[in-house]
């Protein structure tokens, strides 16, 4: 049986955890510090609880599981009729939205050592239930991964709702030394496809590749891109692989050296719309080459905006399968006990 311990903020969370929940979450956050930095940013009517769970024997987490708070605007959603009769009805003023999601959701509203899963999620369905129970419930969001156990509320009325299904982009898992034997693994047309858009790249196009893995770095792209504005570039703490044609940055891709093993990639494009030298996927490509040259790397995460990759469409899906990306999908559940909130 595993034992929880309960926190409202990851400001609370103690030290001695963090190098557990750091190897935990090392599919989402580059590191701790990098989640409790956007906790802060998010909007203010949102307040969270967090929970780890340890095993008997056991004085570092092995899960660890997420719920957020979000206050209802009753004022939105009620018929004017029930905001005159409800007038003295303090409890309105509490109604909330609990939504059940570890950090982007891509891995639902937990996770545990997969040693432990079973009785983690056992747990956790506890934990579901608790929180429905509470008064000021009176909407509910949860997310899983398709293929696991769902919750249901076991509230007296469910008056509304709904799933909604989107995929996710998982982790690139690295599985040859060299980026060349890779693109061997792949089906043989996508790897012709590939090489040829190098080649292309490098001799029809004569774009420049770079890499500046340190801030210091870039004072040496700038002297390369002289018309270069320093901002674009200033809000990317980490590394850039740089696409540069006649002295000008045509993209790059960020990355940043996560937890156990993991390589962040973010690409960002800056040619307009129409009139790529570049094109996506080489953003994608340079990020694997480089994760075939730094030995310690073992997955590559892409990211969007900074936030999980959420695929937009089939096509975006095929893309990426193409490459050797594996989606995962995403079951979003949501109900009511209201008839007012939709």
């Amino acid at each position: 049986m595993l034992l929880t311990q309960k926190f409202h903020s990851l400001q609370e969370i103690d030290t001695e955890f963090i190098p557990a929940l750091e190897t935990l979450m090392s599919d989402h956050w580059v590191d701790f510090a990098a989640w409790k930095e956007a906790e802060t940013k998010c909007p203010a009517d949102e307040t969270f609880c967090y929970w780890l769970f340890f095993g008997p024997t056991q004085n570092t987490p092995v899960g660890i599981a997420q719920v957020s708070y979000k206050k209802i605007d009753t004022q939105t959603c009620l018929p004017w009729w029930k905001k005159v009769t409800g007038f003295f009805d303090k409890s309105l003023a509490h109604w909330k939205l609990a939504r059940w999601q570890l950090a982007n959701g891509s891995d639902g509203p937990a996770l545990f050592d997969a040693r432990l899963a079973r009785s983690g999620r056992e747990k956790l369905s506890e934990l579901i239930k608790e929180i429905e129970l509470r008064e000021d419930i009176m909407a509910m969001t949860v997310l899983y991964l398709e293929g696991t156990p769902s919750h249901r509320p076991q509230w007296k009325e469910i008056h509304h709702q709904a799933q909604t299904q989107w995929g996710v982009l998982k982790p690139w898992v690295r599985e040859h030394r060299a980026y060349q034997d890779y693109l061997a693994a792949l089906p043989s047309e996508e790897a012709k496809k590939i090489q040829q858009s190098w080649k292309k790249l490098h001799r029809d196009s004569a774009v420049v590749l770079g890499d500046f893995p340190t801030l210091e770095g870039r004072r040496e792209l700038l002297e390369q891109c002289p018309d270069l504005d320093e901002g674009l570039i200033a809000g990317f703490p980490g590394g850039l692989l740089t696409f540069q044609k006649d002295g000008k940055l045509l993209g790059f891709v960020h990355y940043r050296i996560g937890q156990n093993g993991a390589l962040f990639v973010e690409p960002v494009p800056h040619e307009p719309q129409g009139e790529e030298l570049v094109s996506d996927q080489h953003y994608v490509q340079y990020a694997l080459l480089k994760s075939h040259e730094m030995e310690h790397i073992r997955k590559v995460i892409v990211v969007r905006q900074g936030e999980l990759f959420r695929l937009q469409d089939d096509t975006e899906a095929s893309f990426f399968r193409e490459q050797g990306f594996v989606i995962a999908q995403i079951n979003e559940h949501d109900w009511s006990r209201s008839p007012f909130i939709q």
